[in-house]
C-alpha cells in the first residue's frame, strides 16, 4: 500500500503537457498560519531570481517610497514604457495590484509582467507593494492601493501622465483589490477609470463549486484561498466592500476584461462576476484558458498561451487608450 503524497499536486492528467514539470516542481500552497513564513520566503526568493533575469530594454524602471495611510512607508515601482501615441504628450497610467493570495507577495512577484505591459500598453504602470495579511487585515492592502493610485493621479504633472486616461490590473488577491478599488471609485465619484483588467482574480470569500473541486491543484488550491481570505478578512464582515463578488449592483463599473484558467480553485467566481458584469450592462470580455491551473503564465512564461495571454492584456489596454 502506497502512501499517498500530500505535497504532489492532483489532477496532472488534466494539465496541458507543456505544464506539467513546473507544476509538479511548484507543488501546492497551505496558507496556514505556521507554513506562511516559509511559503512568504520561498517566493520572495523565486520572485528575485525571476526579476534579476528581466529584460527591461525599453522600459525605464524606478522604485518610490511614499507615506502611506496612517504614516507608514509605501513602496511604488513605476515602469514607463515607450510612447506608442506620438499625437499624445503624456503616457495613459496603469495601476498595478500583484498577486500572493493577500498573504505573500511583494514589487518582484510580477515585475516580468509589469515590464512587459508597460512595453506593449505604451504607458506609465505602477505597481503598488500593499501590506499583507494577517498582520494587516483589511482594508489595509486595499488603502495602500488607493494611496498609490492617488499618488500617481497627484503627481500626474510630473510623472507626465494622461489622468484622461486611466486603467487598472491586478492578479489573484491584486485583482480583487483593484476590482475592491474600481467599486470605490464608482462610490466616490473619483476619477474615472477606462478598464479594469482581472487576471485569475479572487473575488468571492464563499466556496464555490470549483474551490471545492480543486483541493490539490498547484499553486493557489482551494483550502488555500479559503484560508487566505481568512487571513485577509480576520473578524470583519464579508460585504461588499472587501469582497467585490458580494457587492450587489455592479452597474456602472467600468469595462472590464477577465482572464482565469480551467483548473483553478477561483474560476467559477471569475465567470460568474463576469455573468454579472454583462448583465449589468458593462461591457465585459472573459478568458477560461484551457488546461491552465492559477499562476502558470508565470511559472512557464514562454508558453505560447503565456505570451497571448499578456498579448491579449496589452491589446486591452491600447484599445481603451486609443479612444
Amino acid at each position: 500500500m502506497t502512501q499517498t503524497n500530500l505535497t504532489r499536486p492532483q489532477g496532472l492528467n488534466r494539465i496541458d503537457p507543456a505544464l506539467r514539470e513546473a507544476a509538479i516542481e511548484h507543488g501546492a500552497f497551505e496558507f496556514r498560519t505556521e507554513t506562511l513564513p516559509h511559503e512568504r520566503e520561498q517566493a520572495d526568493r523565486l520572485a528575485a531570481e525571476r526579476a534579476a533575469a528581466v529584460d527591461t530594454s525599453g522600459v525605464a524602471v524606478e522604485t518610490r517610497s511614499i507615506a502611506g495611510p496612517g504614516g507608514h512607508q509605501l513602496n511604488l515601482r513605476f515602469y514607463r514604457g515607450p510612447d506608442l501615441d506620438q499625437a499624445q504628450s503624456a503616457l495613459p497610467l496603469v495601476l498595478y495590484a500583484h498577486g500572493g493570495g493577500f498573504v505573500t507577495g511583494n514589487l518582484d512577484t510580477d515585475h516580468a509582467q509589469c515590464v512587459e505591459l508597460a512595453r506593449a500598453g505604451g504607458c506609465l504602470l505602477v505597481s503598488v507593494d500593499y501590506r499583507l495579511a494577517p498582520e494587516h487585515k483589511c482594508p489595509a492592502a486595499l488603502d495602500d492601493v488607493e494611496a498609490g493610485f492617488y499618488y500617481a493621479i497627484r503627481n500626474s504633472a510630473e510623472l507626465n501622465v494622461d489622468v484622461g486616461r486611466i486603467a487598472v490590473m491586478g492578479r489573484d488577491a491584486g485583482a480583487a483589490l483593484v476590482a475592491g478599488l474600481t467599486q470605490r471609485m464608482f462610490d466616490d465619484e473619483g476619477p474615472q477609470i477606462l478598464v479594469q483588467i482581472l487576471h485569475q482574480p479572487m473575488l468571492d470569500s464563499d466556496a464555490t463549486p470549483s474551490r471545492r473541486e480543486f483541493q490539490r491543484t498547484p499553486g493557489l488550491n482551494g483550502p488555500a484561498v479559503s484560508r487566505a481570505w481568512n487571513h485577509y478578512l480576520g473578524h470583519a464582515s464579508a460585504s461588499g466592500q472587501h469582497v467585490p463578488a458580494h457587492r450587489a449592483n455592479l452597474e456602472g463599473l467600468p469595462p472590464t476584461f477577465i482572464s482565469c484558467s480551467e483548473i483553478d480553485p477561483c474560476r467559477d467566481e471569475a465567470i460568474d462576476y463576469a455573468n454579472r458584469l454583462l448583465h449589468a450592462y458593462v461591457h465585459t470580455e472573459l478568458h477560461v484558458i484551457a488546461a491552465a491551473f492559477n499562476g502558470f503564465d508565470t511559472l512557464v512564461p514562454d508558453w505560447d498561451v503565456s505570451q497571448e495571454n499578456r498579448a491579449l492584456h496589452a491589446r486591452s489596454l491600447r484599445r481603451v487608450f486609443a479612444m
